[in-house]
């Protein structure tokens, strides 16, 4: 997961349980080395991202707990990606032009709790105009479709994976605006439906929280995201009593 933009750059990765910066580390002191034809800089980075990711994965010592939780937290990861642009933005004062994008790699298949944490994500990014880039190393995700298609940027299913240096140096190296004179793999149609909370699959029609928007196949009594009480109103049926059919006569007897 990859905050770029111009001078700066952040990684994040996510687990089910958090989101963990990668780099930079305030805490970190490894200094870099300046090998013939690379840069201090990068192999300070690089090095600080292979330890930090190596921490990552040997910090998850209880197994069971990560089995009890479903899926990663990618939402979470989107918005801390944009907290971060947002303050390099104020904190960069001598660039007012700054422009961050995002660069999500993906290998895990859509958990369709994090569908509305991924769209709120994505609005907020596409109003703060930062494009979100999207390689996906395992199945197709119809979130990162949306989230590239609906901020302006590319996504990308790569099936071998011995390429995908060569498309992150080919592609993913430039900005959005220069990809347009470049020849790139033209993107795919997509799927604009929402998914429902409950089952993950992409609706035409369905029941929607007034309160906090999450779509559902089915109507809800209570909404599992934000607790709020709904009530079906239903029609009232008449009930009509219709007569024996039998007349009376002036004595009162049938």
């Amino acid at each position: 997961f990859f905050v770029l933009s111009s001078g700066i750059n952040a990684e994040y990765g996510y687990l089910n349980t958090g989101v963990h910066l990668l780099f930079p580390c305030p805490s970190s002191t490894i200094i870099g080395e300046c090998t013939s034809g690379k840069f201090e800089g990068f192999d300070q980075m690089n090095t600080q991202l292979v330890t930090s990711v190596k921490d990552l994965i040997l910090g998850c010592v209880d197994p069971t707990l990560h089995q009890a939780i479903d899926g990663s937290l990618m939402g979470a990861a989107l918005l801390r990606a944009l907290c971060y642009c947002n303050a390099a933005k104020k904190e960069i004062t001598t660039s007012p032009t700054l422009r961050c994008r995002l660069l999500v790699i993906k290998g895990s298949p859509d958990v369709r709790g994090q569908y509305m944490p991924i769209m709120n994500a994505v609005f907020a990014a596409q109003k703060n105009k930062i494009g979100i880039d999207s390689v996906v190393l395992g199945e197709e995700s119809t979130y990162l479709e949306q989230a590239s298609e609906i901020t302006g940027g590319t996504y990308l299913k790569i099936t071998d994976h011995s390429t995908l240096v060569q498309y992150l140096l080919s592609i993913f190296l430039m900005s959005i605006e220069f990809r347009k004179t470049f020849n790139i793999p033209p993107p795919k149609k997509v799927d604009f439906r929402a998914a429902c909370q409950c089952h993950g699959t992409m609706l035409d029609t369905g029941f929607v929280c007034s309160v906090c928007m999450t779509v559902y196949c089915s109507f809800r009594a209570i909404c599992q995201s934000c607790n709020a009480h709904f009530k079906l109103r239903t029609a009232v049926k008449k009930v009509i009593k219709k007569g024996t059919g039998k007349r009376k006569l002036d004595n009162g007897k049938p």
